[in-house]
């Protein structure tokens, strides 16, 4: 929980150091109006000029009837799912302990370990496209307000879809080299899977939608150098067909003949010509900027963000249980690092940047998944025995009593040591003062300049 604490406080002061390297320390959010933001036309008090008004009643009716009855009905049926899941294994585990399954079945042990790693991946992307879908439907109109009424539908089902089936294992059936077992499969399958569908998938989809414009510009480019030489040599022909107008009838019925054996002999030769001919891809490929253009766009940073915050969860959950959950976080970070670049130079278009001052809502989430590691890690040594073994006559009351006080200790200890330190760096700090001192500097001398610049013209007026 220290270094929980330890790694908020660094981050909210290297967040502060690169915003005050980037000029957005001090920067006042401007509430832009979401472009999908709809209905109906009101006069504004504020302006009195026509706004699009939509009425707070029908927003908070959806949420009543809609938004909140389907994260329920999600999340009971991905918690049904995985206690199917669970059950399923213990299942396993005990036709195995009596030797009902044949030796070569033992491999079906992983098996609802990876059932329940590839259901929690499949459930999280169903719940992403549902909490969009609720998202835009209850309109914001601020795009701040939006971004936080998503992050808090994703955040919440994302709980539950990452931490049920261990909380289960953990507090319920006791078998902690099974949840050791189930963490590394998650750790495992979710990067195995991510790094599918997030790079491998698209990156296929991509390069296929490329190959098929770079045959379609082939062909249209051949198409376009077939016409182009037909119409030359059918304007040089009429060309001459006009100048001799003036020739006897034979003649023309002669250059009739001519034209038309001309023209027909034109098009033979054009189509043995295409037949015969090919075309390098240097020539007919298409420009950077035209395969730039085809590839898809850089939807948000929606999933980014969650993906980090729920690591975050696994490793301050499930510290005292896990231990290894920090090594698998590494290793799949530096994986990540990777993938996000390949994704970014490889598959889709440039983003545009946006100037923010910090991680918004994710930071107050992750300062409140600390006080809820404490108290869970509390839960987990006292389910564990942990207070018993250093009073062994302490009973049930007791033992809650000094659950609840070391869990309260911690806490406080905690906000102590964030208290402690500033947010903002010292040499930071100093630099604003420096340039606030500049400002104000700069402003007195400007207001002395006006006055002295009033007071000569007042002087040379009555001269004048």
């Amino acid at each position: 929980m220290i270094w929980a604490t330890g790694f908020l406080i660094f981050w909210r002061r290297r967040q502060a150091e690169i915003a005050y390297q980037w000029n957005t320390l001090d920067m006042e959010p401007i509430e832009e109006i979401r472009s999908t933001f709809k209905g109906q036309l009101h006069r504004s008090p504020v302006t009195g000029k026509l706004e699009v008004y939509y009425p707070n009643w029908k927003r908070l009716l959806f949420r009543l009837l809609v938004t909140i009855p389907m994260i329920g009905i999600n999340i009971m049926l991905v918690s049904f799912v995985i206690l199917l899941i669970i059950r399923f294994q213990s299942w396993i585990d005990r036709q195995l302990k009596i030797g009902r399954l044949p030796h070569l079945m033992s491999l079906t042990e992983f098996l609802p370990k990876i059932l329940l790693a590839l259901v929690t991946t499949i459930f999280s992307d169903i719940y992403k496209r549902i909490a969009r879908w609720l998202t835009n439907q209850e309109n914001y109109r601020e795009q701040r307000v939006h971004d936080d009424q998503m992050i808090a539908k994703l955040f919440a089902c994302s709980c539950v879809n990452s931490y049920f089936s261990v909380f289960y294992i953990a507090f319920f059936t006791h078998k902690y080299i099974r949840l050791s077992h189930q963490l590394t499969t998650i750790f495992v399958m979710k990067q195995f899977w991510g790094n599918i569908k997030e790079a491998i998938i698209p990156y296929i989809i991509s390069n296929t939608h490329l190959s098929v414009l770079i045959q379609m510009s082939k062909k249209g480019r051949i198409r376009y150098a077939e016409r182009k030489d037909l119409n030359k040599e059918l304007k040089r022909i009429l060309d001459e067909w006009e100048n001799s107008k003036l020739n006897t009838t034979k003649q023309r019925k002669d250059n009739h003949d001519y034209t038309t054996k001309a023209v027909d002999d034109i098009l033979t030769d054009n189509s043995l010509h295409h037949r015969s001919s090919t075309s390098t891809f240097e020539t007919l490929s298409l420009s950077q900027a035209e395969i730039e253009c085809s590839q898809p766009k850089w939807t948000d940073l929606y999933e980014d963000y969650l993906e980090m915050v729920v690591q975050f969860g696994y490793i301050i959950f499930l510290s005292t249980l896990f231990p290894l959950a920090a090594f698998f976080s590494l290793l799949n970070n530096l994986i990540e690092i990777r993938t996000d670049a390949f994704k970014l130079c490889m598959i889709y278009q440039r983003p545009f940047s946006q100037r923010v001052k910090d991680i918004g809502q994710w930071q107050i989430i992750m300062e409140y998944m600390v006080y809820a590691a404490i108290i869970i890690n509390c839960i987990f040594c006292s389910t564990r025995g942990v207070f018993r073994r250093l009073i062994p006559d302490l009973p049930f009351g007791g033992e809650i009593f000094v659950l609840v006080c070391i869990e309260h200790a911690l806490i406080l200890f905690c906000k102590i040591i964030r208290s402690s330190f500033e947010e903002v760096p010292y040499w930071v700090r100093i630099e604003k003062a420096k340039m606030e001192y500049r400002r104000r500097q700069a402003l007195k001398k400007l207001e002395c300049d006006t006055l002295l610049h009033r007071k000569d013209s007042r002087c040379h007026a009555p001269n004048e």
